[in-house]
């Protein structure tokens, strides 16, 4: 039989979490700026907008904690010290979901004194000295640093050659050593560094790199040495919009002799014109990297803002059409209606239909959309994975499906 919506039950002991959903949980990273431009202007989700309004950062939080974020890279500007308050209080929430909050600093020449010497009496105001101000108040605290450092961004870069670009990430390895060395010298050694970097650094001259790697020890070399500052870094593939692709382009970085983590950067531009036409299009990306690697290896989105706006373009007309069967993980004869503590739903799809995945705490509540999928194109079926957090001891799902010919 087949109904226009299902709705079913999902309860959970809070204190068996830890074990029923280690292995499920997602671990998404967001970049978090303090203005993002969208094409209908400046967003609404920019941290100078969140921060600092109760509501607007309780609906971010519950954004954060429906998508699976774990880890925030927020820019703040200068408020860590002219809005103390404000900035304690963002952080305080965050942790009390669970939720990473790393510092995010935005750079560009690191070839110019002056402004290197600005932005380490930055990460020494605005995080160094703003974390000691809480000493004995970890819940206030910054959690890591977040360097978007990208020396590829100015004129010597463009205008350099191989060999000139190669010497500027030797300037920039330096730069995550001073920093590191910044942080020891105020006892904040074991304080994480994460930063972000380019799919393209690793490629070799004979493969058509544009940095003078002398050959695959000297670049093999570069990436250990700045293992040494880093703890992780994000790789910027935001010109690839297959998994295939997404994979390939973050290999060397996973495997290589960088130390750490590296994690897979999108952009989540999902509105006709961009990488992907819809939401559902960045949903099902996401799916098939975190299917492959999670939770370690994926996935960080650039960036909160573009992240909203895309699903917001993809918004359809409520015209409700049948609804296939919806299969849980692991034990897929569980009737509807029945207590299940799994990490994920699946949702059986048929080609020229919408399938809006929604989530409400009772069945009086407001419902919050979760997810909007479609079949990929070229295939005439699909099982979408929904991956669920159970941060409350209960909630009700349930998935709407429209007709794609109503998509506005």
């Amino acid at each position: 039989m087949k109904l226009p919506i299902h709705l079913f039950l999902l309860t959970a002991v809070l204190i068996l979490l830890g074990s029923c959903l280690a292995s499920g949980e997602l671990n998404r990273g967001v970049w978090f700026w303090g203005t993002t431009t969208t094409p209908d202007g400046p967003s609404p989700y920019g941290s100078t907008v969140v921060v600092g309004d109760s509501a607007k950062e309780d609906e971010t939080i519950a954004f954060f904690n429906t998508h699976g974020v774990k880890r925030v890279y927020g820019s703040y500007q200068n408020r860590p010290v002219s809005d103390t308050a404000a900035i304690a209080a963002w952080n305080e929430k965050l942790e009390y979901n669970f939720i990473e909050s790393q510092l995010l600093f935005g750079f560009v020449n690191i070839d110019e004194p002056t402004q290197v010497a600005t932005l380490l009496s930055n990460i020494q105001s605005r995080f160094i000295d703003y974390n000691n101000g809480f000493y004995d108040l970890p819940q206030y605290r910054f959690d890591a640093l977040h360097l978007d450092i990208e020396p590829q961004g100015t004129d010597a870069w463009d205008d350099g050659d191989g060999t000139v670009r190669r010497a500027m990430l030797e300037d920039l390895k330096d730069l995550y050593a001073d920093i590191r060395a910044l942080l020891v010298t105020e006892g904040m050694g074991t304080v994480p560094i994460y930063a972000d970097i380019p799919y393209t650094w690793d490629k070799l001259p004979v493969d058509g790199g544009s940095i003078a790697w002398a050959d695959a020890a000297d670049r093999d070399a570069w990436f250990a040495g700045i293992g040494d500052s880093l703890n992780g870094i994000s790789i910027m593939t935001f010109s690839k919009d297959t998994v295939p692709e997404l994979t390939v382009a973050t290999e060397y970085e996973r495997t290589g002799s960088f130390p750490g983590y590296a994690r897979i950067g999108i952009q989540p531009k999902g509105w006709p014109g961009q990488q992907w036409e819809s939401i559902w299009e960045v949903n099902s990306i996401l799916n098939d990297l975190e299917d492959i690697h999670a939770p370690n290896h994926a996935t960080d989105l650039e960036n909160y803002g573009f992240w909203r706006y895309s699903i917001e373009e993809s918004k359809l007309d409520p015209v409700i059409v049948d609804v296939d069967i919806v299969i849980f993980e692991d034990d897929p004869g569980i009737p509807f209606g029945e207590i299940w503590t799994g990490p994920a739903i699946y949702v059986g799809g048929e080609a020229g239909k919408i399938y809006i995945v929604k989530q409400a705490s009772d069945l009086n509540g407001q419902w919050k959309e979760m997810a909007q999928l479609k079949v990929r194109q070229g295939q005439d079926s699909e099982t979408f994975r929904v991956p669920i957090t159970l941060s409350d001891p209960r909630a009700f799902y349930k998935v709407e499906v429209v007709a794609e010919s109503t998509q506005r």
